[in-house]
């Protein structure tokens, strides 16, 4: 017997002796297992690639299975994903005759294998009724879409904007250098190898660096707008100086010899191992997706679900930004000192401009009594006690009409405010945290710049010598009664995802996806995310 023979029979038997004991631990029956030319559906990939109580499982046997740990993410959800659906839907009905480039632009990161195949069989673009009936399309920012990335162009204007080159050679880039090609060729026709940028922030900013066109009043496209700069936030900030890239903070890493692959069993293992856990920020619309599973589509479980919420809460707490509070009193005055510090590697709140955070202020007697309060919220996440179209960015805060909220504000082409994406000509606030590092004089300051009164803030992302602290102070200047002897006070850090002028406009429009989203959203919880909190006396 020749010795690819051999090696060949030893795999088979390898594969017959582990396939009952990798089924028991397996959950791929709901996981796609279509293939196309170019693709591979994630169940494929997970055959291989879960836990058999030995393999993806650590020295404290927990399992680190790659497909159990991202099909509760966003990432695995990205097509299904009902807000996105439905923002897409709004977007098309302001304008219609824009339609199919929307779709196109849209699917070609939210279903990545659907959108690229189907260009690559010669088709001019892709459409929301094409991803809907098709398996790979649905399987959102799947295995085969990342890891087959090619390196080329990444990292610059070429490649943004989902503009990612996927060849038709079958390669799968991955972080290991030592790896054995014929299990995998064998098994799939795919051939691992190295491949440095899989583990770089370029990799991401293909997808998270995006530029959307904008018309003007006649419909006709006028410009690029910055939708989402990420990528670009992390270059203006030391987390890129130190090399310190995306998947350092959202794919957590093992630093322990981890087997990868369940068959063939005698595989060797492989050091450091990063999870697949794309941990973010947007808890509430995985709460969503979890309660309405079924309906969705979605392949996790809600067990599933909830650890993927569960870390994304820890990472909201843990390493997103920070609290000091620095209490004074001068008679009928007390002075609170708010420091805010982003201690994440682009802007905070980053990503889509739906999102926001905000300071909630609350100082009480010692009876419990309110005496002031700035920012809080009812039951529908919504601020109380504004009276302006949007507020300003604040140095100081002495009225509890005023409430200091890290946003984006757009405008369209007259300078009036707008939440259709397509309308969204430039940015009329951006008082968003900046990271530690972020300096006025960048590269591409003009896709990431402070806009507002933030600008001119001068203890905004500044201390008296230098900017780049990557900080906020805000000054509450709030009248108590002198009598007062003793006061108590608290401050947090609040995030929602949606905020819900932004859903307002959005459930203003009556379309299938729309009124889907409003359903599940009025059945969702609206209470924001705690990120920081401080309480204390005086």
């Amino acid at each position: 017997m020749k010795p690819n023979q051999k090696f060949y029979l030893a795999t088979c038997l390898s594969l017959i002796m582990t396939i009952v004991p990798a089924m028991a631990f397996s959950q791929t029956e709901a996981l796609p297992t279509e293939t196309s030319m170019l693709f591979s559906g994630s169940g494929n990939c997970a055959f291989c690639h879960t836990s058999n109580g030995v393999a993806l499982t650590d020295s404290k046997g927990i399992d680190l299975s790659i497909s159990t740990d991202w099909r509760a993410t966003m990432m695995g959800n990205s097509a299904r994903d009902p807000l996105w659906q439905a923002k897409v839907e709004s977007e098309v009905m302001e304008n219609p005759a824009l339609k199919a480039l929307i779709e196109d632009k849209c699917t070609t990161c939210h279903a990545p294998m659907g959108r690229t195949q189907a260009v690559h069989d010669g088709a001019s673009g892709y459409s929301i009724e094409a991803m809907r009936t098709n398996a790979l399309a649905m399987d959102g920012v799947s295995c085969t879409a990342c890891h087959q990335i090619q390196p080329e162009n990444l990292g610059t204007d070429a490649s943004f904007s989902g503009k990612y080159q996927i060849e038709d050679t079958r390669q799968i880039f991955g972080p290991y250098q030592d790896v054995v090609p014929m299990p995998m060729m064998h098994h799939t026709g795919y051939t691992p190898q190295y491949g440095e940028h899989i583990h770089k922030s370029e990799l991401c900013a293909t997808c998270h660096t995006l530029f959307t066109p904008f018309v003007d009043d006649e419909g006709e496209i006028a410009g690029m707008f910055p939708e989402q700069t990420p990528y670009l936030e992390w270059q203006n900030s030391i987390f890129s100086q130190k090399e310190i890239h995306c998947q350092d903070c959202h794919m957590p890493r093992i630093d322990e010899a981890v087997k990868i692959s369940s068959m063939p069993p005698w595989i060797g293992t492989q050091s450091p191992f990063w999870r697949h856990q794309f941990v973010g920020g947007n808890a509430f619309m995985l709460q969503i997706i979890r309660d309405n599973a079924a309906e969705i589509g979605a392949t996790a479980t809600a067990a599933q679900f909830d650890k993927t919420i569960a870390q994304t809460r820890m990472q909201l707490r843990e390493k997103t930004a920070s609290l000091n509070v620095q209490p004074s009193r001068k008679g009928g005055q007390l002075l609170l000192e708010v420091e805010i510090a982003n201690r994440t590697g682009h802007k905070f709140p980053t990503g889509f401009p739906g999102r926001r955070a905000w300071l909630h202020v609350l100082v009480q007697n010692d009876n419990g009594e309110k005496i002031f309060e700035s920012g809080a919220f009812d039951q529908n996440g919504r601020i109380q006690n504004l009276t302006s179209i949007f507020e300003p960015h604040y140095d100081f805060i002495s009225s509890e009409n005023q409430a200091q909220i890290y946003e984006t504000v757009m405008t369209d082409v007259n300078d009036e405010l707008t939440f259709t994406l397509l309308r969204a000509a430039k940015y009329k606030k951006d008082n968003r945290l900046p990271p530690r590092g972020f300096v006025s004089t960048a590269k591409r300051i003009a896709d990431v710049a402070i806009h507002g009164a933030a600008a001119g803030d001068a203890n905004f992302n500044r201390d008296d010598k230098n900017e780049g602290t990557g900080r906020d102070l805000v000054t509450y200047q709030i009248a108590v009664p002198a009598t007062t002897k003793n006061l108590k006070f608290m401050v947090e850090l609040l995030y929602q995802t949606a905020k819900p002028a932004f859903v307002d406009d959005l459930l203003m429009h009556d379309t299938p996806a729309v009124a889907r989203f409003s359903k599940y959203f009025h059945g969702a919880s609206k209470a924001p995310e705690v990120i920081a909190h401080m309480a204390g006396a005086l």
